[in-house]
């Protein structure tokens, strides 16, 4: 069932077995997954059905260093949505930010997991092969294409082989139609479980611990509007995004001074996303206008392509793994008759000539304890303390960036891809904007010295507080990490299904409440 906050009276104590919080996709897959197998869950969400501007600035931060990208109606970002939601990263609405996500699903390759000595504090305590079944079934359950098959499709396999000969290497992502929504695609499921109820404009403040300060005990939340609400819980799982993860861990302080998970002062450490520069063109060479069906980005659902340098060339010269994608940009009449005057060839594929590409160049971000979020001392509507965010690089970032795209730009033309003109403004971090893919701030480790998370995603230090977000991504080299995301909200929802001992079920279809210091029951 679905609820809003306003409907439960004041100061209401709610129990579950299980507390979700956070309705985005990797809530949205463990708190249904749970209640299909006759978990009691509670699944709280700060937004509401519609999106609301007086809760989204929650989402406000303070930035100490370079800035994210913003709400902006004429953004080039998102010219699909609602104006109210163009460039924006973080969104909160019943549904999280896959209310503005495009629907581009990739797996993180098998190297991505691997350290690398040249790059700090790199490496996965887990490997691919932790994450593949997760992978495949999520590809099953959501209707994705086969992105195992599509790798030894001949086509892709042919190509692969001409760019490895000049050092290159390919990747696939399946494009959906319609991006995921999980206000859509679970809103049925939800509004009719017996297992499953979901709050709406319930604003976590902060975990409560029991007297050992080992357990979770309880979620206080508020409403913009007063209201307050306790929920407990036997197992918790803070399904938000890398900046909500760290900021309610940091301000859950009443008890753990410098909050809960914090004893190595790692919460919010290493926070990295995905700089990226998009008005770059690409003029196509031979063997672009050999492959261009393989390149096209419509019709949607498909496959598409990027590049990066391979593996070799990275360790050779040390470098971080940025990836490279292009888009079709179609003749116009005009440009037509040009390029007839002038005997040039033409680019074609199943949607018409293409005059170039724009090339789209994102780069990961070498992991680094500087680059971090922290309370600072401006709260919010809530009184809550706003996070003060320091996005910052190393010389390494520079480095790596400004070598991958001399190495790029000449083994894209030596192998006939074609040549890049990025006009006056060059990639570089300072006119790069953020992707939107915020990693890192309770990254994974397999000891609490590393990290705030251990290989099953349990909070160091806790035996019942779980994250299931890019918060726990240690690296992020592979673009787009919501496939990975899904792969962990599932892995963790099988992984509690087996090792965790639950109390007794309450009734099916009842959720005990105390409000005002009365017994009820709510269905």
């Amino acid at each position: 069932m679905i609820t809003d906050i306003l409907e439960m009276g004041e100061q209401t104590k709610l129990r579950g077995q299980v507390v979700v919080v956070g309705s985005g996709i990797a809530g949205a897959e463990v708190a249904t997954h749970l209640a299909r197998h006759d978990r009691q869950v509670v699944l709280l969400e700060s937004g509401r059905d519609r999106f609301d501007p007086s809760i989204q600035t929650l989402n406000d931060v303070i930035f100490l260093g370079k800035r994210h990208r913003e709400l902006n109606p004429n953004s080039y970002y998102h010219q699909y949505l609602p104006p109210e939601l163009r460039g924006v990263s973080r969104v909160r609405q019943f549904g999280g930010t896959s209310n503005v996500w495009t629907g581009k699903w990739k797996y993180l390759q098998p190297s991505d997991f691997d350290g690398r000595p040249w790059v700090a504090n790199s490496g996965w305590p887990i490997s691919f092969s932790d994450l593949l079944e997760h992978y495949r079934s999520a590809a099953k359950d959501y209707g994705f294409g086969d992105l195992e098959a599509e790798a030894v499709r001949p086509e892709i396999m042919e190509l692969r082989g001409k760019l490895a000969a000049k050092g290159l290497k390919m990747s696939s992502f399946y494009w959906e139609q319609t991006p995921t929504r999980t206000a859509i695609r679970f809103g049925d499921e939800m509004r009719r479980s017996q297992n499953l109820h979901v709050i709406l404009g319930a604003t976590a403040t902060e975990l409560t611990l029991d007297a050992s300060c080992q357990r979770v005990s309880a979620v206080v939340c508020r409403s913009l509007e007063g209201r307050e609400i306790i929920v407990e819980g036997e197992t918790i799982i803070l399904a938000m995004g890398a900046f909500e993860t760290a900021r309610i861990l940091l301000s859950s302080d009443r008890q753990l001074p410098g909050g809960i998970g914090n004893q190595h002062d790692l919460v919010g450490r290493f926070y990295t996303d995905h700089p990226k520069h998009h008005t770059g063109i690409l003029k196509p060479g031979n063997l672009t206008r050999e492959y261009a069906r393989e390149l096209q980005y419509a019709p949607k659902p498909r496959f598409c392509i990027c590049f990066a340098l391979d593996d070799a060339t990275q360790q050779e010269h040390e470098l971080l793994e940025h990836v490279l994608y292009l888009k079709p940009i179609y003749e116009k009449p005009i440009e037509r008759l040009w390029r007839t005057l002038r005997g040039r060839p033409v680019c074609r594929d199943g949607n018409g000539a293409i005059a170039a590409y724009r090339v789209k160049f994102v780069t990961e971000q070498a992991p680094q304890k500087a680059s971090c979020l922290k309370l600072g001392t401006e709260c919010d509507a809530l009184g809550q303390r706003k996070l003060e965010v320091d996005w910052c690089f190393t010389d390494q970032d520079r480095r790596s960036m400004a070598k991958t795209l001399e190495l790029l730009t000449h083994r894209f033309a030596e192998v006939g891809l074609g040549t890049f003109d990025f006009g006056d403004k060059p990639p570089s971090l300072e006119n790069m904007t953020d992707a939107a893919h915020q990693m890192g701030t309770t990254r994974m480790a397999s000891r609490p010295e590393e990290g705030v998370v251990d290989t099953d995603c349990r909070v160091f230090g806790t035996e019942n507080l779980y994250v299931a977000s890019s918060a726990v991504f240690p690296t992020g080299p592979s673009y787009s990490p919501t496939f990975t995301i899904l792969a962990l909200a599932r892995r963790l929802g099988q992984h509690l299904l087996q090792t965790t001992s639950l109390t007794t079920p309450l009734p099916k279809g009842e959720w005990i409440l105390a409000s005002l210091g009365e017994s009820s029951r709510y269905t």
